[in-house]
């Protein structure tokens, strides 16, 4: 049945159809795509969500309900993107076909999602009071009281989402406006973040004693969230918003570099030149956004470094190994610690099921991509697990805690850190 309306008519360029048709079909895609390994389903694999945008951009679907459930469950982790022998740009047609299904959804839930979106996560005093509110739930033992009496049982869907509330840690967030250290091998300003900086404060602060260890001068510009959920929710208006604002504020710092320690925002300010096509900043600004263990792999690291005994293991964030293609980095700069043992992890590659907030949409589903990661994990006998991406540390520490493994998560520049800190 054809439909009068297709919802893709159109992709936003004019070789979209050549694009979808770059897909020969030949499955290279599906043992690379969490969601195919733990549903076996056709359509939710990459090339079974590539046939279906063909199908709309033809006009053989006749709902738009047909191709949005599918794309809705799809990570957007990239490991298809990586695996692809013809280069199909799927992190394109995902995110152009996201953009234009947005309109189909329902209307109050998206209401409340660009709420959160537009209003909370740029805003950190909003931000830092829902943190304040969840330390005392924690801390009073209300938490445990809940979780004891096996009530997230007794709450649905509700009750399922509680597994991945972080644990607010003591201390306040990095401000804004500070500078650290002299500058000796250059000048970069810290991306702070929304999420990272409420709830994993102390990663910017090893990131700060590293780079400043390391001669970097380390400024802390006024900014606000990268915008990179409401890039992978198809809500283009907001993050066009919030990368204008970044990109002026950052630039105004004339930093040498822009230096990200979460993969997710790192992945979504360097298509800043994309998303802001018609402003030339864009592609300076994209040019000088940085990870920070790619940072720290262009040299040596400053001596001296004390001996580090943790045996560790390195789960390779999806937005970094496979969006921005920070691969052999992190192991190039751990390398170079003395005493850390570092362990192969399986599969380190593969996407734990974390994915933004999708752990929050599909709990069950994001349980079973993470069943498989763990128990990867539990074989290396590792005592840290490394992540460089406050999403996988959370969906990471959510499967330690549920598997009773006697295992730590940190960010690899906290190890680094470590290294660094009797000076």
């Amino acid at each position: 049945m054809e439909s009068h309306n297709p919802p893709l008519q159109s992709l936003g360029q004019p070789n979209a159809f050549d694009a979808l048709s770059a897909c020969i079909h030949c499955g290279m895609c599906l043992p690379a795509c969490p969601t195919y390994r733990v549903t076996g389903s056709e359509a939710e694999s990459p090339r079974g969500r590539l046939y279906l945008m063909r199908a709309s951009v033809e006009g053989q679907l006749a709902e738009p309900k047909q191709l949005m459930d599918h794309l809705d469950l799809c990570l957007g982790c990239l490991g298809c993107q990586t695996a692809c022998p013809s280069g199909v740009n799927y992190e394109a047609l995902l995110m152009q076909s996201r953009q234009k299904l947005v309109q189909y959804q329902n209307p109050v839930k998206r209401w409340i999602r660009r709420l959160l979106l537009k209003q909370v996560l740029p805003r950190p005093f909003i931000l830092n009071g829902f943190a304040k509110v969840l330390r005392l739930y924690q801390i009073s033992g209300l938490q445990r009281l809940v979780r004891n009496l096996q009530l997230p049982k007794l709450l649905g869907p509700l009750g399922k989402q509680e597994r991945f509330m972080p644990q607010i840690p003591e201390g306040k967030p990095i401000s804004l406006g500070q500078v650290f250290g002299v500058n000796q091998r250059g000048r970069v300003a810290l991306f702070t973040g929304c999420i990272m900086n409420a709830v994993y404060h102390r990663v910017h602060q090893a990131t700060i004693a590293v780079l400043v260890a390391n001669g970097y001068e380390v400024v802390i510009p006024e900014q606000t969230c990268c915008g990179a959920l409401a890039h992978h929710s198809g809500e283009r208006d907001i993050v066009e918003s919030l990368a204008k604002q970044n990109l002026d504020k950052l630039l105004a710092a004339n930093p040498d570099w822009i230096v990200v320690n979460a993969a997710g925002c790192g992945s979504t300010l360097k298509e800043y030149d994309h998303i802001l096509e018609a402003l030339p900043e864009g592609r300076v600004f994209s040019e000088k956004v940085i990870d920070v263990m790619a940072l720290l792999a262009k040299r040596p690291l400053a001596e001296p470094l004390d001996p580090v005994s943790d045996r560790v293991t390195y789960h390779a964030a999806c937005h970094l190994h496979h969006a921005q293609r920070v691969q052999q980095e992190p192991y190039e700069v751990l390398k170079q610690i003395p005493g850390l043992t570092l362990i192969p992890l399986t599969e380190a590659e593969m996407c734990c099921g974390s994915a933004g907030v999708y752990n929050l949409a599909h709990p069950d589903l994001s349980l079973a991509i993470l069943q498989e990661k763990m128990g990867h994990v539990e074989k290396t006998q590792a005592d840290i697990v490394l992540a460089a991406n406050p999403g996988c540390m959370l969906q990471l520490e959510t499967g330690i805690a549920q598997s009773s493994i006697a295992m730590d998560v940190m960010h690899p520049i906290e190890i680094l850190a470590k290294a660094y800190r009797d000076q």
